[in-house]
């Protein structure tokens, strides 16, 4: 079995950054990937931001929010 990497983000009120935060995961999660074949998840625990963050996190299907 491959080896198995987790992220874990903790966010608060990130609308502005979530986004791209997301995006350079992704991207360093897939040349882990094609490197070593380890696998990766992502995980976000929202801190109950009062912006739209939750909302920007939803746009990454492969995103386990918390």
């Amino acid at each position: 079995m491959p080896p198995f990497l987790s992220v874990l983000i903790v966010s608060y009120n990130a609308q502005s950054f979530s986004g791209e935060c997301l995006q350079s995961v992704w991207q360093a999660s897939e040349h882990l990937r094609a490197a070593t074949g380890a696998t990766c998840e992502v995980i976000v625990v929202d801190n109950a931001s009062a912006d739209a963050t939750v909302a920007v996190i939803q746009q990454f299907p492969w995103v386990r929010l918390i």
